[in-house]
């Protein structure tokens, strides 16, 4: 907000500047009391035709147009205040009146052109040598009133030395977007001075010249920066986690190569600018994403209303919780580096990510280390089918686990335990919101994970009681009683195991 004041403050204070000249210079110097020059009819032509275009783009700006750049807006505001003068007073002011008002709309709007031309890049004013130019502008409003001096021709070789000198720095930056652009422009205005040095043509065919190369800088400006903010802007709302996911990826592959490579300066500068291409599709507001990762973690598509707009929790029964652990998982963290384990786990989870989507009542919630979590429909009441499912999941991730290489080339080994009851299922959090499901019947799911033998699954009776009666089809299932299990803190009870059988 306080970039879009400045913004405002600065095309206000041009809206106001012509009746601040008139008594300040205007009338004080005498180049400026010349009789009023004749347009041509080109001239008026000219003007009437930019101005159509200008309205036709704010009409564009504020119906289709998503993306809100207000140094675009400045300059559309500014460049549409000097036209409208120039068509309000034509035949009534001076040549050189009208030469210095072009000379002040110059002051205010390249400024705003180079600015939008940084933001593109991602670079700074200082960066491309901007000072040199606005300095050299304001010299040369400054010393206007000179013109008809000995020492016009001096000015013009310095403040045209100064111009070459910012032209030569920027053609330095031609990898990046609209470079070659912005110094054609530069290089068009500065033919144009020296064939007005020089005397080449009449003032008034200068300032011809002056106009349409002003038409070609402002309105090919504003339709170039527009488009390619109109397509950022769309890239940006359209991706998705998936695409965020890629551009990490990119940016820390190209981290990498620069990290473990003797980078010469041209392979940094191109790092540089394709790594500040990537940023740039990434969102600013990221509501979106968030979204986007909140019903990827819901189960079984909560409404987006309790989504976006509740803080509460909601209570369901007879919810069946599966809790995984690896096996000497500790072990395996102390003896390999973290980003062996990464990969390790990564390849653990994608696959089990692959199986429970086979089941269309079992959603995975979280992972935290080498424990997997796990339940069943929140919205039915079919206790069997969600017993069913879970076991026949915790079966056959028992049996993928095995076909998973380890660094010590030895089989890895699960843990599982199955629980049946009552949860709550909220989400906690506002900076990195996480979805929980709560409740003594997920503490007892974790706790017969943990009290199981390796390759077995630890149920509850509540489990048991539906399993029994349940059809597994081809599967024979042996269930073997357990009594006076001693779950932590939650004291001893009977429980069933199970041993899947190998296929």
């Amino acid at each position: 907000m306080h970039e879009v004041f400045k913004l405002c403050l600065f095309t206000l204070f041009y809206y106001q500047l012509n009746n601040i000249l008139k008594p300040c210079i205007y009338n004080n110097f005498e180049i400026f009391q010349e009789e009023p020059m004749i347009f041509y009819p080109m001239i008026k032509s000219a003007n009437v035709f930019i101005l159509s275009s200008i309205f036709g783009f704010i009409i564009n700006l504020i119906i289709f147009s998503k993306n809100k750049n207000y140094t675009l807006y400045s300059l559309v505001f500014i460049y549409m205040k000097y036209v409208m003068d120039n068509i309000i007073d034509n035949d009534t002011i001076g040549i050189h009146q009208y030469e210095f008002r072009t000379a002040v709309m110059w002051l205010f709007t390249t400024p705003l052109i180079l600015k939008l031309y940084c933001d593109i890049n991602n670079l700074m004013l200082n960066e491309i040598n901007a000072q040199y130019h606005i300095g050299s502008s304001i010299l040369h409003i400054i010393l206007y009133p000179f013109r008809k001096t000995y020492y016009n021709s001096y000015i013009i070789i310095s403040l045209s030395l100064s111009e070459f000198f910012f032209i030569y720095k920027l053609f330095g930056l031609k990898y990046q977007r609209y470079t070659k652009f912005i110094v054609f422009i530069w290089c068009l205005f500065s033919a144009i001075k020296i064939i007005e040095s020089i005397n080449l043509f009449k003032m008034c065919d200068i300032q011809v010249c002056y106009l349409l190369s002003d038409m070609i800088a402002k309105l090919t400006t504003i339709l170039i920066v527009n488009d390619y903010e109109e397509q950022t802007y769309n890239i940006k709302n359209n991706i998705d986690l998936q695409g965020i996911n890629a551009l990490t990826i990119l940016k820390k592959t190209i981290k990498q190569f620069e990290n473990t490579n003797n980078i010469t300066p041209k392979c940094k500068m191109i790092i540089n600018i394709i790594d500040n291409r990537l940023t740039s599709f990434i969102p600013t507001d990221t509501t979106s994403l968030k979204l986007e990762l909140l019903k990827k973690i819901l189960p079984l598509d909560l409404e987006d209303k309790y989504l976006t707009q509740t803080k509460d929790y909601k209570p369901y029964d007879f919810i069946c919780v599966l809790f995984t652990d690896i096996v000497s998982y500790t072990e395996l963290a102390k003896s390999y580096d973290a980003d062996v384990i990464y990969k390790l786990l990564n390849n653990i989870y994608t696959r089990f990510d692959d199986i429970v989507k086979r089941y269309s009542n079992l959603q995975k919630i979280e992972t935290i280390g080498d424990a997997y979590m796990v339940v069943s429909d929140i919205y039915t009441n079919d206790q069997t089918n969600n017993v069913k499912n879970m076991l026949l999941f915790a079966f056959d991730i028992l049996r993928e686990i095995k076909d998973i290489p380890t660094p010590d080339n030895k089989p890895l080994k699960l843990r599982v335990g199955i629980n049946l009851g009552r949860v709550v299922v909220g989400i906690l959090g506002i900076e990195i919101p996480r979805l929980c499901v709560i409740g003594n019947t997920v503490n007892v799911a974790n706790r017969l994970q943990t009290t199981t033998d390796p390759d077995t699954i630890q149920i509850s009776t509540h489990v048991y009681e539906i399993a029994k009666e349940t059809d597994f089809g081809e599967d024979h299932i042996h269930f073997e009683e357990k009594t006076d299990v001693f779950l932590k803190n939650l004291g001893s009870r009977a429980t069933y195991v199970i041993t899947p059988n190998r296929q």
